[in-house]
């Protein structure tokens, strides 16, 4: 269906999680734009309509933070190893990946996310080869140019080849290319403030991995431990890199790339939380990629939240995580989050990350984009529609639209009432 002309979608019930929900109502679509929310049938109309009576609808899922380039790894690295011969796996099995097996399986992963409810994506690309394959995605997409190099001496090439990546990819309607230096203790310092200059200049959205996991705060205090030696054996270490000293997020700050950062994971940011609300960042929380690592302590969410900082969700990749089922991503992050209830992870979920992205979408509300799942649901025995999208049996949704487009619709209905 394009996204053209007008379209009526009937509901069950409205979660828009924008102002008021709901009961038994319809709403207008016209050019992949959300016209009217009612309560009651809208009259005259003559277009196509959509009748999802039997079913929920809400905002489309935004996963945050994403590599979809490496699940082709899945099943293929240990939970058990060390963050260093985990991360020395992915690298030398990347490598050994024929180029059509790593399309078939990010076809396959986007998919997957697709069917549990995914209509915005951050996906981060350390394989700039592959963008065009992004824009034959359904998704509403940020794609994150994910950048590695230590190296100081390898500073002007790099920078050329992602100027040149990104005059060769100009934002689309729904694809804006970002830049990721892919953590504090992977991407030289002057690379660092040249690669935040060039997002900056031509405004970019800007991200990185930081304060993961305490290897990576031990390597940038003392340039000791595994990081060093991984490294070493990757032939990407530079002998005259100087450790700051500091922690991930004061070292960041002392190079001036903080202000308006995504940052992803922040699991050790104990004494730094108030650096995130002063340089306005916001924030992803991958739930069963931290518990995969087994990682100690977590993010603060709750903390963050309540500070006002945008905090978004991410499956993060297949090389550390079982699935993209974004379903299980709210039920995890439940079960890691008691002091968060489940409308503020939905809102995480939809709005938050949104916000996180510098996006306009996460909501159902005249004038927003028309990015919307739906699924059969009847009333949850709490009186609370939410908790229909956190019913442990949930897996797929019945129907997506993104942009105003139908994407999927499922149960062998015609889309007509």
């Amino acid at each position: 269906m394009s996204n053209q002309g007008f379209t009526k979608i009937r509901y069950r019930h409205l979660l828009s999680l924008q102002g008021e929900d709901v009961d038994h109502g319809e709403l207008i679509v016209e050019g992949g734009i959300i016209k009217e929310v009612s309560s009651c049938p809208i009259e005259p109309f003559a277009g196509d309509l959509i009748d999802l009576s039997d079913c929920l609808v809400l905002p489309g899922f935004v996963n945050a933070h994403c590599h979809l380039a490496l699940s082709v790894l899945h099943g293929k690295t240990s939970k058990t190893a060390r963050f260093a011969d985990w991360a020395e796996a992915l690298v030398r099995r990347n490598a050994e990946v024929s180029r059509s097996e790593r399309l078939r399986c990010l076809h396959a992963g986007a998919g997957d996310l697709v069917q549990s409810g995914v209509t915005t994506l951050a996906d981060y690309l350390a394989q700039p080869e592959l963008i065009a394959e992004y824009q034959s995605l359904p998704f509403r997409q940020v794609v994150f140019l994910e950048i590695l190099q230590l190296k100081h001496s390898a500073l002007a090439e790099t920078l050329a080849n992602t100027n040149k990546i990104l005059e060769e990819y100009r934002p689309q309607r729904c694809l804006t290319m970002g830049l990721a230096p892919h953590a504090p203790y992977s991407v030289s310092p002057a690379l660092f403030q040249s690669l935040r200059r060039v997002a900056d200049s031509q405004n970019h959205p800007f991200s990185c991995h930081v304060a993961e996991f305490p290897e990576e705060t031990r390597f940038l205090k003392d340039g000791g431990g595994e990081l060093r030696e991984l490294f070493q054996k990757l032939n990407a270490y530079d002998e005259n890199w100087k450790p700051p000293g500091t922690s991930s997020m004061r070292y960041l700050d002392s190079l001036g790339v903080l202000d308006s950062m995504l940052a992803v994971h922040l699991n050790h940011i104990e004494d730094d939380v108030d650096l995130l609300r002063t340089r306005k960042m916001s924030a992803v929380f991958c739930p069963r990629s931290t518990r995969w690592f087994g990682r100690s302590p977590t993010m603060p969410v709750r903390r963050l939240l309540d500070l006002g900082i945008a905090v978004g969700i991410g499956t993060d990749s297949l090389a550390s995580n079982d699935s993209l089922d974004f379903f299980k991503e709210l039920r995890v992050a439940e079960e890691m989050l008691p002091e968060v209830s489940r409308r503020e992870i939905l809102d995480m979920a939809t709005r938050g990350g949104a916000r996180a992205l510098g996006l306009r979408a996460g909501a159902i509300a005249p004038g927003m984009p028309a990015d919307l799942i739906a699924f059969r649901a009847s009333r949850p025995s709490s009186g609370c529609w939410a908790d229909a999208v956190f019913d442990p049996q949930r897996e797929k949704v019945d129907f997506v639209m993104i942009d105003g487009k139908t994407v999927l619709f499922e149960s062998g209905r015609n889309g007509t009432a």
